[in-house]
């Protein structure tokens, strides 16, 4: 075999071997992105001195104080959930090392850092959103 076949045999094998990613870890990426997010934290508003509940449902429904917003979900990765309402609005939950930490909403322009909720044993009703 000639010197620059040779070369390019082992540039590919490098590149294969040191890009490949193995096929578990996508599955496992797949089943992480979901349960990330699919929770029910509480955040306050020091405005109103009030505290709301955040509840992401495993169908992605996204429910603020019992009540489902409507909209849809824009974007989903390891960092950030992006929901935009109806209103074009979005609500952003960003995460570190695979935990939600914070909600930004774009209609108030404010961050409201968020905390997992401690739930009694049965969950509650959600109420559709009419607006």
């Amino acid at each position: 075999m000639k010197p620059g076949k040779i070369q390019k045999l082992g540039s590919l094998l490098k590149k294969h071997l040191f890009n490949h990613r193995p096929i578990d870890s996508d599955r496992n990426q797949d089943v992480i992105l979901p349960s990330l997010y699919v929770g029910t934290w509480n955040f306050s508003d020091e405005l109103s001195q009030r505290t709301h509940q955040l509840e992401i449902t495993p169908t992605f429904d996204v429910v603020i104080d019992k009540r489902k917003l409507p909209g849809r979900i824009e974007h989903i990765d390891t960092k950030e959930l992006i929901f935009l309402d109806n209103y074009g609005y979005h609500l952003r939950i960003d995460a570190t090392d695979y935990q939600p930490i914070s909600l930004f909403d774009e209609a108030d322009n404010r961050v409201y850092p968020i905390k997992i909720a401690i739930l009694p044993a049965s969950t509650t009703n959600v109420k559709k959103d009419t607006t």
